[in-house]
């Protein structure tokens, strides 16, 4: 495969937009993509109609989240996310057999830490999240409408 063959390839963020900015079916949204690899976000939604924005850190999972009851999340992301960016804040998780999101909080800075491959984490409990790709626009949509 060539190089300009690879750009074309979309990978799980892109495949998330183009279903969030599908899905929002409204010209008055735009979504930016970081182009920074290791940024702590991966999108900035905006409403163009009242300027307001939403910031989105999109994860890919791998599992079937009806077996488990918490997502983890790195905890120098979490002090990233408080130190350097602005809320609202949605963590979505896209699992296998389903999406998860959440609002990030200040109290997630406090939470206790637990070490889980050499690296502190946070656990997110399932019952904190929304679930569901048609819950996550509902929940995009009252945001940038306050």
């Amino acid at each position: 495969m060539t190089d300009t063959e690879a750009k074309y390839i979309l990978d799980s963020e892109e495949l998330f937009k183009i279903r969030v900015i599908d899905s929002l079916a409204d010209a008055k949204y735009e979504m930016f993509k970081s182009r920074n690899k290791f940024c702590a976000i991966d999108f900035m939604l905006l409403n163009q109609s009242n300027l307001l924005s939403l910031l989105i850190e999109h994860k890919q999972k791998k599992i079937n989240a009806a077996d488990y009851e918490t997502f983890f999340i790195g905890y120098s992301k979490i002090v990233t996310l408080n130190t350097f960016y602005n809320k609202p804040i949605l963590l979505v998780f896209e699992c296998k057999d389903e999406i998860y999101f959440c609002e990030f909080g200040d109290d997630f800075i406090t939470r206790p830490t637990q070490l889980i491959n050499g690296g502190r984490v946070i656990h997110i409990d399932k019952s904190e999240c929304g679930t569901g790709f048609a819950k996550l626009i509902e929940r995009i949509r009252e945001i940038l409408f306050l």
